[in-house]
């Protein structure tokens, strides 16, 4: 029993011997008459795109869009537009708040004027009067139970995109206006 458990924990020892010794005569077979940094046996080496090809154009590809989309750039159109981010100092009053930001909490009428009262960023309260500028919007009108906002946000290329938003004094489920 001693002598096959001996012999079981000696194989891995000549084995590792063996690949040593195999490694030490691979080293000793090569040439020693160039002294550059070499990969270990068995990596592959690329050679350069110019060489195989035998095209020298190739190393100087250039991309030119001529009208067409870069084909490196996202095509997920949902992130692509983001929305102004919050800002870190905000102006006071309701030129700091974000139109996303905004909730309906009731409209005012009284003689020909009409005002929304609306809350915003950790819950301030503010009243809204058509024409008012937010930090990425304006209020464009103040209907009896919504009020219209226009928003300016980014797409990924930089430019600017205005959209209109519809945020309502009594929301259904899924108009975004802070869902109930």
């Amino acid at each position: 029993m001693k002598y096959i458990l001996i012999q079981l924990l000696s194989i891995p020892l000549l084995v590792s011997s063996l690949v040593i010794a195999q490694q030490s005569s691979h080293k000793s077979q090569q040439p020693t008459a160039k002294k550059e940094k070499s990969l270990p046996t068995g990596v592959p080496t690329l050679a350069p795109a110019t060489a195989s090809t035998g095209d020298p154009s190739v190393a100087n590809y250039k991309y030119e869009a001529k009208g067409r989309r870069d084909p490196f750039r996202t095509l997920d159109v949902v992130n692509s537009i983001q929305i102004t981010a919050a800002p870190l100092v905000r102006p006071p009053g309701i030129k700091g708040q974000l139109v996303s930001e905004i909730r309906i909490v009731g409209i005012v009428k009284s003689k020909g004027n009409i005002m929304a009262i609306a809350e915003g960023y950790r819950g301030r309260t503010f009243f809204i009067h058509p024409k008012d500028d937010l930090y990425d919007g304006k209020v464009i009108e103040i209907r009896n139970d919504s009020v219209v906002f226009t928003q300016t946000l980014t797409d990924s290329l930089g430019k600017k995109v205005s959209r209109q938003v519809v945020k309502k004094l009594y929301p259904t489920r899924g108009e975004g206006n802070n869902e109930k």
